[in-house]
């Protein structure tokens, strides 16, 4: 049976304008390259200070 270990990624975001401080895309592929596969992402909404978060949730064999 395989294993797997997953990672989450928190990408801070601004709940006035929805502009994150980092491109999905790029995490995504970045992580990628290291042999992570991306499976989805949750919305952690607003938080202290302005601030929402969106999680990216990884996957990778081990």
């Amino acid at each position: 049976m395989d294993k797997f270990e997953y990672k989450v990624v928190s990408i801070k975001r601004s709940i006035w304008t929805g502009k994150s401080k980092h491109d999905y895309l790029e995490v995504i592929n970045e992580y990628g390259a290291d042999g992570w596969r991306f499976v989805c992402f949750a919305d952690r909404g607003a938080a202290k200070k302005g601030v929402a978060t969106t999680e990216l949730i990884f996957e990778k064999k081990y």
